[in-house]
């Protein structure tokens, strides 16, 4: 029987708002210890009201009050909901899972020791082979699987990075000495991988495609490797990555720092010969009145500029971020704009800041936050999405990027309805959604079980690898097993098939699952200042 009841399956934290979603006839829910059988808290449910994305009638169980730390379930009428958790820290241990999934991905590594982190996905070493390149062969192992396959991406490589060190540089004291070892040990893993993506002249490849890959393990994989083409895109998303790493390493490893600085000023230049920086230059497109309607290489260019002026404090880049400013979006840290990473790059760095520059900056992340807000206040399982493009591939990452930018909006000027609706965005990945699942591999009562992501198919009898976020519900249906198995006009929000056939709402991706670092770090600061009052 389909649950009535959706929690976030990874629990609430102490202090915070915390709600579920109920579909259900009763005006009154309680919370009951999972333990005992008894109830602790009685509240009113809100009046129905019908949420368009999903098809549901639901109400809103609202238990912001409660705070006392244990085990529970909620109760409404002859409904009840799934055990869950309400602790001090409560997401204390998704960061070590998500990040041993990521590891687990690693290319070109012997993990064949590593059990410990991998459990029976700990391979031998894979695609070392040279790599077709124009007519010639060259290295191109190392990276992550990036994807469901066995591919390799620049974009989705400098996402994931740019996720776990911003989670380092803004909340350090969330991460343990062991964590933080572990987390910069990936990015540079990473970041050592896009500097092979990088041609003599500076420009970039997309990354490294296959063609012919099967569901088999990564070191019995024998599909066709070759160097995807170039890209001013890949140019910029290298030219920002390599300079945040620059930056990061600056101070505990010189040498790689210098290197990854040589190597985003070569990109920067590549990038400023393409058609596309002459298009930029010229400001084609329309910006509407907030930014929306600008092409996505906008906020590259931006990203690109705001992390060349926190490394080198050059005026050239100042003076292209005054130019460039006005027309620049500063939200989103996804496939289809990056400007938060811009944002949090300019206002979060140690150099000289323009003011004017500053106060339109923090006002466009506001004015997201405030339209996502109201898109929250009107959805039924509290998301963004009808302010971001609705249920497309990869949906949870749009998700998720929308909890980013709530979350860079709430450290610019603490309003609380920011930190609700982060909180909101988290809670429906971990279960609070219209499917009743957690969307992370592994984590949950009731999860993900069947991802489109080859390694863990290629093990039928092992459960898949955990702390991969899949790509979630997907209007479009764009492959064939979804075509065929979700009818064709079933709402937006319930457009998900967990089989690992379905590549357009189950593929994992390594940049799905990396916001989750940077997001459970957030909390934890958060929830720790509030128990200590700082």
């Amino acid at each position: 029987m389909k649950k009535r009841i959706q929690v976030n399956h990874l629990g609430y934290m102490t202090g915070m708002p915390k709600n579920a979603v109920c579909r259900v006839t009763a005006g009154v829910f309680y919370i009951v210890e999972a333990a005992t059988g008894v109830s602790v808290y009685a509240g009113r449910l809100t009046c129905p009201y019908f949420d368009r994305e999903s098809g549901d009638t639901v109400r809103l169980a609202d238990f912001s009050d409660f705070n006392t730390c244990g085990t529970y379930f909620i109760r409404a009428g002859y409904r009840r909901s799934d055990v869950f958790e309400i602790s001090d820290e409560p997401y204390k241990n998704i960061r070590k899972t998500v990040l041993d999934g990521i590891f687990a991905g690693r290319c070109g590594c012997d993990l064949s020791g590593e059990t410990d982190r991998c459990g029976s996905y700990a391979h031998r070493e894979c695609h070392t082979e040279p790599v077709t390149k124009h007519g010639s062969f060259a290295d191109a192992s190392g990276g992550w699987h990036t994807g469901g396959g066995y591919a390799k991406s620049v974009r989705s490589t400098c996402l994931a990075a740019a996720d776990m060190l911003y989670a380092l540089k803004l909340f350090g004291e969330s991460f343990s000495a062991e964590e933080k070892e572990l987390i910069s040990d990936e990015c540079r893993w990473g970041l050592e991988w896009l500097l092979k993506m990088q041609d003599r002249d500076g420009s970039v490849y997309n990354g490294i495609s296959v063609c012919g890959a099967d569901m088999a393990s990564p070191e019995e994989d024998n599909g066709a490797y070759f160097f995807s083409d170039k890209s001013c895109s890949a140019a910029l998303l290298f030219t920002a990555a390599a300079a945040l790493g620059a930056n990061f390493f600056a101070e505990t490893d010189a040498a790689f720092s210098k290197k990854l600085r040589h190597a985003a000023e070569l990109s920067w230049i590549a990038a400023l010969s393409t058609q596309e920086y002459e298009n930029y230059c010229r400001r084609l497109g329309s910006a509407s009145e907030n930014g929306d309607g600008l092409n996505a290489i906008e906020s590259e260019f931006m990203w690109a500029m705001c992390e060349m002026y926190s490394l080198t404090g050059e005026s050239s880049f100042e003076q292209m971020i005054m130019e460039k400013y006005i027309l620049s979006s500063f939200y989103g840290f996804g496939y289809s704009t990056c400007g938060g990473f811009a944002a949090l790059s300019y206002l979060m760095n140690s150099r000289t800041r323009d003011r004017s520059a500053e106060a339109f900056i923090r006002k466009r992340l506001a004015d997201r936050a405030d339209r996502m807000a109201i898109a929250v206040n009107s959805s039924g399982y509290r998301t963004a999405r009808s302010a971001g493009g609705g249920y497309t591939y990869g949906s949870n990452f749009a998700v998720l990027s929308d909890c980013m930018d709530f979350i860079t909006a709430y450290l610019i000027s603490g309003e609380r309805e920011y930190l609700s609706g982060a909180i909101d965005q988290f809670g429906y990945i971990f279960g609070k959604n219209p499917m009743g699942i957690s969307y992370v591999t592994g984590v949950g009562s009731e999860c993900c079980q069947m991802p489109c992501h080859c390694m863990s198919a290629s093990m039928e009898n092992d459960p898949p690898v955990p702390g991969m976020v899949v790509g979630g519900a997907n209007i479009e249906r764009s492959d064939e097993y979804s075509k065929w198995h979700i009818e064709k006009g079933t709402p937006a929000a319930k457009c998900y098939a967990d089989n690992n056939y379905s590549l357009s709402t189950n593929e994992p991706s390594v940049h799905f699952s990396a916001p989750l670092i940077f997001i459970s770090a957030f909390f934890d600061k958060v929830g720790r200042s509030a128990l200590t009052g700082r």
